[in-house]
C-alpha cells in the first residue's frame, strides 16, 4: 500500500462579496479567522487507487464532483475519488441558498470555477507522490462536545480514526471522522474560519508532525456542539480536545504492514417532495437535477481500508441512521466504523421514514426543521437500502465494484 497526500488553500478573496452558507441569507464576511482547505489523501494497492477529498465548504453537489473527475484526465481506470464537505457553516455559499435574499443566488461562479481547478490540482499532487505505508485504525467516544438538538436521547459521539505511517513509524497522515456540524460560531460571526475542525487539524498535526484530514459523519438531526457562548475559545477547545483524545487512542494500536483496500458504489434515485426546494429551483437558487418524474440520481459507497468500514452518504444523516449502519457494518465483519458524510453531494437531510413529517408551515417548522432541509421522505430508503446491500453482499478481495441503481422509492 502506497499514501500520497496534499493540500491546498481554497479561501475566498474579500475583494468582493462573500456571502456566508448556513443560518440564513445576506451573511457577508468581512474576515478571515482561518484559511480553508481541500485536502487530499491517496491510498493505492495494486488494484485500486482511492482518493478522499475533504473541503471546508457547506456542500459540494454530484455535478461539481463529476466535473472534478473529468477534468483529472486519469488513465488509471481503477481510480475512484469521494469528494465531501466538512459542512463549516462559516465559509463561502457554494449551493446558492444564502446570497443577498431569498431570491438570489450566492454562489459566486468565479469562485466555484477556481476552486475546482484547485481540487484538481491538489488530487493530482496527492497521485504524484506516493509513499509505502502501513495503517492502523480504531475509535474513542468522546462525551460532552456535542448534542443531539432534535433528539437529544440519540447520540453518536463516536470519533472514529485511521492513521498512515512510514517503514520507520513516523506518521504521514491522520484522518479523523467525528458526527457533528461545524458550527461552534453561530449566524452572527462575520469571519471565514473552518470552525472546530481547523483547531483540531491543528492540534492533531502538532502533535504528530503529519497532516491531518478530517470528514463530518452523521451529523443530521441536529448534531451540533454543546457549547453556550458560540466563541471560538470553545471552538479551540472542542478542536483541540477531540485531537488529544484521537491521537492518544491511536498511540494505543499498532500499525498492520499491508491492508487490503476497497470499495463498492450503489448508484440510487429519489423522488424530490419538498415544495421549498421546487421554489429554489424556479428562482435557479440551486440547480434542478430531477428527472422528467421527478427523481434524482445520487450514490452511496462502502470503503474498506483493513479491518475499517466507512460508509459514505450523500448528505446530512441523522444519527439515529448512522448508528444503525455502523451496527450493520460491524455485524458484517468491520472492527471499526464510520460514516462519512455529505460525501460526492449535498442533498439535505435524510431523516428516518419514521420520524419524518414535514410542517404545515415550513416557514415555522417548530421542532421539525429538517424536513424542510431534505429533498424529501424518501431518499432515507434509498440510501439504507442501498447500503444494506452493499455492506451484506459479497465483493472481491480488494478494488472497485459498482452496482446499478437501486429500486426508486417514494
Amino acid at each position: 500500500m502506497k499514501i500520497g497526500y496534499a493540500q491546498t488553500v481554497i479561501t475566498p478573496s474579500l475583494d468582493k462579496p462573500v456571502y456566508l452558507a448556513g443560518f440564513g441569507q445576506n451573511r457577508r464576511a468581512e474576515t478571515v479567522h482561518d484559511d480553508l482547505y481541500a485536502r487530499a489523501l491517496t491510498i493505492q494497492t495494486e488494484e485500486i487507487t482511492l482518493v478522499l477529498v475533504a473541503l471546508d465548504l457547506i456542500g459540494f453537489f454530484q455535478q461539481d464532483m463529476k466535473d472534478v473527475v473529468e477534468a483529472l484526465k486519469v488513465s488509471d481506470v481503477n481510480l475512484h475519488v469521494v469528494i465531501a464537505s466538512t459542512h463549516t457553516h462559516h465559509g463561502p455559499d457554494t449551493m446558492g441558498l444564502w446570497g443577498p435574499d431569498d431570491k438570489t443566488c450566492g454562489v459566486d461562479s468565479d469562485y466555484m470555477f477556481a476552486i475546482k481547478k484547485k481540487i484538481v490540482d491538489t488530487i493530482n499532487a496527492s497521485l504524484s507522490d506516493l509513499k509505502p505505508a502501513s495503517a492502523k485504525w480504531t475509535s474513542v467516544h468522546v462525551s460532552g462536545l456535542a448534542k443531539n438538538a432534535r433528539n437529544p436521547e440519540i447520540l453518536d459521539d463516536e470519533l472514529t480514526l485511521l492513521q498512515f505511517a512510514a517503514d520507520d513509524g513516523k506518521p504521514l497522515v491522520t484522518l479523523f471522522d467525528f458526527p457533528c456540524h461545524p458550527e461552534v460560531l453561530w449566524e452572527h460571526n462575520p469571519n471565514i474560519t473552518a470552525d472546530y475542525v481547523g483547531y483540531l487539524r491543528d492540534e492533531v498535526e502538532k502533535q504528530t508532525g503529519a497532516p491531518c484530514i478530517f470528514f463530518s459523519g452523521a451529523l443530521g438531526g441536529m448534531m451540533t456542539p454543546d457549547v453556550k457562548d458560540h466563541s471560538f475559545e470553545e471552538a479551540e477547545f472542542m478542536g483541540r480536545k477531540l485531537g488529544e483524545e484521537g491521537v492518544k487512542a491511536l498511540d494505543a494500536v499498532n500499525s498492520e504492514q499491508y491492508s487490503v483496500v476497497g470499495i463498492q458504489k450503489k448508484e440510487i434515485k429519489a423522488k424530490l417532495t419538498n415544495p421549498l426546494y421546487k421554489v429554489a429551483f424556479l428562482r435557479k437558487l440551486i440547480p434542478d437535477v430531477r428527472d422528467r418524474k421527478g427523481y434524482l440520481t445520487t450514490e452511496v459507497n462502502l470503503i474498506k481500508i483493513g479491518g475499517l468500514w466507512l460508509a459514505t452518504v450523500p448528505g446530512e444523516l441523522l444519527p439515529k441512521l448512522g448508528l444503525q449502519l455502523k451496527a450493520w457494518m460491524k455485524e458484517a465483519g468491520a472492527q471499526v466504523t464510520g460514516v462519512i458524510g455529505l460525501a460526492n453531494d449535498e442533498v439535505g437531510y435524510i431523516l428516518p421514514v419514521e420520524d419524518f413529517k414535514y410542517p404545515l408551515n415550513p416557514f415555522k417548522p417548530g421542532k421539525h426543521y429538517e424536513e424542510t432541509n431534505s429533498i424529501g421522505k424518501g431518499i432515507a430508503t434509498s440510501v439504507m437500502d442501498a447500503l444494506r446491500e452493499v455492506i451484506a453482499s459479497p465483493e472481491r478481495e480488494s478494488g472497485v465494484t459498482s452496482s446499478p441503481k437501486n429500486g426508486s422509492s417514494q
